[in-house]
């Protein structure tokens, strides 16, 4: 790709989170713009239309035969689509259901995530849908705060909160039926907040987070702030990397651990912000009556609790207890490596 195309795979790295709590992503994405142009006046971002630069479009054409060769030659095994809101929502969205679709009828049957845009009519919804893996659609910030970043961008409940309504109907339907794959959302629904660029605290956050959980996405994604040069934020502090990060395992306790909002909501300091420490420890840490958790006994609820025991470590103790009907030190240091292993024993019962 030439220097302008390159610009518009680097600009689409920053429609997903840069700090990564799980082991290496399993795709090698094809990540891209369709177009860097913008209409849009979110004052945090580096595309918006107070930033001055070159834009850039793909001939869709290009695109394909690009992510086709790339694809061919095992540079990359999947594609992430998105794109700036450079004409209304729909025609935008056309423009990306065009490019999936002529890349599923030239034989590509791997991963595709598209990221839609607000306010994109139901009709079309289903037609990404139907091609895609995976699809997003950003709310970028708490609903009370949304409206001071991003001033043109829709109204937050209509053309974002419902659409992503749409999506998990959509997705909900697929699944009672004989899901045909490539594509029916067969990977889920995810969105994105840009964490720090107002002044929202972690509770509007995780409040929020929690709701869309409930609601059935399937992951959120954080991306911290940081300042671009000519937008109106650009003398705003980045937000700190520990912030994301806390945040970022605070929404994983709820979403794959169980973990209830008002049990998060709990480990909040007076400014409604997380300490700088991990949730997980520090729930432990308030809430000593549960500790120490007996791993031959207590049910899976408890012991997924324990730092340092996740869902499938969980269910492994669960099934290896069944199997001999006791684990010991050994069995557990065999399952956790010695790292976790050492964490853990300090909220779980003495093994033999």
């Amino acid at each position: 790709m030439h220097m302008a195309k390159n610009m518009l795979s680097k600009y689409a790295s920053l429609d997903k989170d840069r700090i990564d709590i799980f082991r290496r992503p399993r795709y090698k994405l094809f990540k891209t713009l369709l177009s860097s142009a913008c209409s849009l006046d979110c004052l945090y971002c580096p595309l918006s239309i107070y930033c001055r630069f070159r834009r850039d479009s793909w001939d869709l054409r290009e695109l394909v035969d690009t992510f086709i060769n790339d694809y061919r030659a095992r540079r990359v095994d999947g594609l992430f689509l998105t794109s700036t809101l450079y004409n209304d929502p729909d025609r935008v969205v056309e423009k990306e259901i065009e490019v999936v679709e002529e890349l599923r009828k030239r034989g590509y049957r791997g991963y595709i995530h598209l990221r839609l845009m607000p306010g994109v009519s139901k009709d079309l919804l289903f037609h990404a849908a139907v091609h895609a893996d995976r699809i997003g659609i950003n709310v970028e910030a708490p609903r009370a705060v949304f409206k001071e970043i991003a001033p043109s961008k829709g109204d937050w409940l209509q053309d974002i909160i419902k659409r992503l309504e749409w999506l998990i109907s959509l997705k909900n339907r697929f699944q009672k039926g004989l899901t045909r794959k490539p594509g029916y959302i067969s990977r889920g629904i995810d969105t994105q907040f840009v964490l720090g660029a107002s002044n929202e605290t972690d509770l509007e956050v995780l409040r929020t987070a929690w709701m869309l959980l409930k609601m059935g996405v399937d992951r959120i994604y954080i991306s911290g702030y940081r300042p671009y040069k000519d937008t109106p934020l650009e003398h705003k502090r980045p937000t700190p990397k520990w912030r994301t990060l806390r945040v970022i395992q605070a929404i994983e306790l709820m979403r794959v651990y169980g973990f209830t909002f008002n049990e998060i909501k709990e480990l909040l300091n007076e400014q409604e912000l997380l300490p700088n420490k991990d949730p997980k420890i520090l729930y432990a840490e308030k809430n000593k009556h549960l500790y120490p958790v007996d791993l031959n006994n207590d049910p899976y609820e408890l012991i997924i609790k324990v730092p340092g025991i996740g869902p499938k470590t969980a269910m492994k103790i669960i099934k290896l207890r069944e199997e001999k009907g006791k684990i010991t030190k050994a069995d557990l240091l065999k399952i956790l490596g010695y790292n976790r292993f050492k964490r853990a024993t300090r909220y779980i019962v003495v093994l033999d």
